[in-house]
This record gives structure tokens, C-alpha cells and sequence, in this order.
């Protein structure tokens, strides 16, 4: 009987322990994709770029005109704080409230907007376990770009 709980301690200790392994390896490779997203607008490698993000044939237009915006104010967007090393990944929901996703955000103010008038910079990637923490999921990545680098 001891043997028996000994043996169910232990299978209980190697499932938690993989489960934290797991979370390590998802959160590891959500990492490596945002660094390799990055560095496809710092270099303006659409191919690459488009690589990144799921199903991006069907959005040619969307991922070009980002990834050029991003490429053109990629000095402004890097010039507060070096990205790669600030990537924080939370969890959300889906429209449906079973579908668990992660992401990973950035908010930049315009430095020329002393105001307060535009609207911030938002960068969002999002990431869904089911097709892989190596593509990001949504192909629209920016928000409230249009006019913030004026």
C-alpha cells in the first residue's frame, strides 16, 4: 500500500513538472518569434515577415503596408527602450471564451505629440497554441498607426 502511494506522489511530481516544462518551452518559443518578427521589419524581409504569420498569403496587402510602416518608424518605435529585451507574454481569451491565447503588446505615445492628441502606437502579437507558438495568429498586428508619425 505505501509502494502505492509512493508511486501515485511521484507520477503526480512528474506531471507537474512537465506542465511548467511545457509552459517554459511555449513561452521560449513565443519569445524566438517575436525576436524573428523584429528582426524581419528592422531588415524589411517581407518574405520572412510573412513566414511569421499564419495564413498570410490570404492578407498580402495588410502584412506589406505594416511591415513597411514599421520598417520606415522602426527608429522611433526601438529609440525608448530595445524591444527584444521587454517582451512580457500574457494570457487572453478569443471572441469565445474556451479558446486560451497569448500575446504580446506594445504601447509607444508619439514623442512629437507633447499633447497628448493621437493615440498611441499599438503593436500586438498574437499567438494561438493550436497552430503553433511559432506563427502569430492575427494578421493585423498595428493599431492606431495611421497619422501617429506625423
Amino acid at each position: 500500500m505505501k509502494t502505492v502511494k509512493y508511486i501515485l506522489v511521484i507520477l503526480f511530481l512528474l506531471n507537474i513538472n512537465c506542465c511548467v516544462n511545457q509552459t517554459k518551452k511555449d513561452e521560449k518559443q513565443i519569445k524566438k518569434t517575436v525576436i524573428q518578427y523584429f528582426k524581419a521589419f528592422k531588415e524589411n524581409d517581407l518574405h520572412t515577415y510573412n513566414s511569421l504569420i499564419y495564413n498570410s498569403d490570404n492578407y498580402p496587402g495588410i502584412t506589406a503596408s505594416e511591415l513597411f510602416f514599421l520598417n520606415k518608424n522602426y527608429n522611433k518605435i526601438n529609440s525608448r527602450e530595445n524591444l527584444l529585451d521587454n517582451i512580457k507574454i500574457k494570457d487572453t481569451t478569443d471572441i469565445i471564451p474556451s479558446v486560451k491565447m497569448k500575446y504580446v503588446q506594445y504601447v509607444y505615445k508619439n514623442e512629437k505629440d507633447s499633447n497628448n492628441m493621437k493615440k498611441p502606437l499599438i503593436i500586438t502579437l498574437m499567438f494561438y497554441k493550436q497552430i503553433g507558438f511559432n506563427k502569430i495568429y492575427q494578421p493585423v498586428i498595428l493599431q492606431n498607426h495611421i497619422g501617429w508619425d506625423k
